[in-house]
């Protein structure tokens, strides 16, 4: 892996659950859903591979942030569909004041 590659996994894994969040803030979605929102919102620029949703939903379920919703689709099909909670909530408005806060600061240094 290249040190560019390197670093924009790092960035992306540091905010995928602030992303994930709000995203669900609109709506309801299940997991090829929101991978495909996340890619097509930021302008095609965030590429999640498939299967690597499982660990930010499972992390984001433990906390108590989103809970999920089995539903039957066709005949023998169920869909996964995630809900974002109030404690999800008053998370995602901290986090995006707090990513706010931080990505002003490191925009000042990075751009001098």
């Amino acid at each position: 892996m290249t040190l560019t590659k390197d670093l924009e996994e790092n960035l992306k894994v540091g905010l995928l659950d602030l992303l994930i969040l709000k995203l669900l803030s609109k709506e309801d979605m299940y997991g090829y859903q929101l991978k495909q929102e996340l890619f097509s919102q930021s302008n095609e620029s965030i590429v999640i591979k498939e299967g690597s949703l499982y660990g930010p939903f499972y992390r984001l379920e433990n906390k108590g942030f989103i809970v999920s919703n089995k539903v039957l689709v066709g005949a023998k099909r169920f869909r996964v569909y995630y809900h974002l909670t109030e404690k999800g909530k008053e998370y995602l408005k901290n986090g995006i004041e707090t990513f706010n806060i931080i990505y002003s600061g490191a925009n000042a240094i990075l751009e001098r």
